[in-house]
């Protein structure tokens, strides 16, 4: 599949962000956006207190598009780009059409509304990619990315194995999400978001 053109959104206060594929010419992007989460949020991000290493951060953005693509939500701070989220998923090997996906935002952009458009977008372009079913993981406790979950119509259920996790699935065979338009100046502050699963960023 090729890559999804980029997109534009307009959010409720007017910022404008790009959300494209991430490249391996965004290494530096990232580098700074993983820096830049809060403990709370890398925390949640990776189930872990552990910070990713510089060689994880590059394999975050060399990715192979036959398997995964990873979209990051960029946006124009003082004259320079500055990525503020990333959403990506991943195909099973061992289950074909089945991916599991993964989504994190900068601190200051959770709960503005980029999480929904950011992963609305990303389930758009693994149902086009031809997966069918797409999973991740949270933390229990993490309320606003299962909030999140529930708004675009995933199924959850405690894990088994761990009662402080909890899965999210989603069949995109039945899922109805579309975009309308390209921009959408629409936001609420209903809209959270936050990390989800513990494999990448």
């Amino acid at each position: 599949m090729m890559p999804p053109p980029s997109e534009t959104w307009v959010a409720a206060d007017g910022a404008t962000i790009t959300i494209r594929p991430i490249t391996a010419a965004d290494l530096d992007l990232e580098h700074r956006f993983v820096d830049g989460l809060s403990a709370a949020t890398g925390y949640q991000r990776l189930m872990s207190s552990r910070r990713p290493s510089s060689e994880e951060i590059k394999r975050f953005t060399d990715v192979d598009p036959k398997v995964e693509l990873a979209l990051i939500a960029v946006t124009r701070v003082q004259g320079e780009d500055r990525q503020i989220g990333v959403a990506r998923y991943v195909k099973q090997q061992s289950s074909a059409g089945e991916a599991e996906f993964a989504i994190v935002l900068s601190d200051d952009w959770q709960g503005r509304g980029l999480g929904k458009r950011l992963l609305e977008s990303l389930l758009l372009a693994a149902k086009k990619d031809g997966v069918r079913r797409i999973a991740g993981t949270t933390l229990s406790e993490n309320r606003a990315m299962l909030a999140l979950a529930r708004k675009l119509g995933f199924g959850l259920s405690a894990d088994p194995g761990a009662a402080t996790i909890t899965n999210m699935t989603l069949d995109l065979d039945r899922w109805a999400g579309k975009r309308v338009s390209p921009v959408d100046s629409h936001s609420s502050d209903d809209d959270v978001d936050d990390g989800a699963s513990r494999k990448r960023l």
